[in-house]
């Protein structure tokens, strides 16, 4: 074993992680993280993936990959680069190409003059418009002779009787002030107990529940039911990735946490503080909706 696969080693046994579980934190397989504990970087898929291996399992464990790699470089394998070039073929115009550029130019040539007709059309079609508007005659009111040669103007049509009277308006109901619907009763969170690596948490409060689990750095995180159903399929999650479980149709959630110090949870807005400090745990939560 070399000197910088003991350091590895010592960080990981330090995170409390085994080498199944740096497995899933990784993706990375076990024989070539124990290989890389041993510094035998023979048995690695090629020279090119040490390196990112080392880097990814030195994050893993919270050491500073590229000092890692500095301090330790004369126990690197000498990697070669190849240098492929590839002489860039020089576009051939087709004779297709030639004769549609052809065309585009000739269209482009004569687009000043299709303008130039559109324009007339639009100025005779606006002439024409307003000619004929103009040439209608305004509507006049009547003007009507009496029997004494006096001349009067006709009702028009429109002008309602002087005796019609306007309805009165109607008085709009008051509105009726809405009832206020109930409050959501508020989520209790209590510890019912711990087992080993298991903590068990009784919740109270509303039927619609939601769990949200924040990561702030890599972890390995699964949830089930209380029938062992998958609630989220156990994955490795990210710094700075997000999951909202909906909670409201099962009894009991069950949580398994790798590296749990990088996992926030909270439910329904209530954070869920943690009893033990393992990086490996379980989290049991039993749900009893409020009266």
């Amino acid at each position: 074993m070399n000197e910088m696969g003991t350091r590895l080693k010592e960080a990981r046994i330090a995170k409390g992680y085994s080498l199944e579980d740096l497995q899933d934190v990784t993706k990375i397989q076990k024989r070539y993280l124990a290989g890389i504990e041993e510094g035998n970087y023979s048995m690695m898929p090629g020279q090119f993936y040490v390196r990112a291996f080392i880097k990814q399992y030195a994050d893993a464990v919270g050491l500073n990959a590229d000092e890692l790699l500095e301090q330790h470089k004369a126990e690197m394998p000498e990697t070669t680069k190849e240098q492929v070039s590839k002489p860039m073929a020089a576009p051939v115009r087709s004779r297709r190409q030639a004769m549609s550029k052809s065309s585009s130019s000739r269209i482009n040539e004569k687009m000043p003059m299709v303008i130039v007709a559109l324009f007339i059309v639009v100025i005779v079609a606006v002439m024409w418009f307003f000619f004929n508007m103009l040439g209608e005659d305004d509507p006049t009111d009547e003007v009507t002779e009496n029997d004494d040669g006096v001349q009067y103007e006709a009702p028009s049509e429109n002008t309602p009787p002087a005796t019609e009277e306007e309805p009165a308006e109607e008085e709009e109901p008051e509105e009726q002030p809405e009832e206020e619907e109930p409050a959501e009763p508020e989520t209790e969170i209590s510890v019912a107990g711990t087992d080993g690596q298991t903590t068990t948490y009784q919740s109270t409060g509303s039927a619609e529940r939601e769990l949200l689990i924040e990561v702030t750095g890599p972890s390995w995180v699964g949830a089930t039911d209380e029938n062992g159903e998958n609630l989220m399929a156990a994955a490795t999650m990210q710094a700075g990735q997000s999951e909202t479980l909906d909670l409201s149709e099962v009894s009991l959630v069950r949580l398994r946490l790798g590296a749990a110090p990088n996992v926030d949870l909270t439910l329904n807005g209530e954070p869920i503080e943690y009893e033990q400090d393992l990086t490996t745990q379980n989290i049991v939560i039993e749900f009893t909706d409020a009266e």
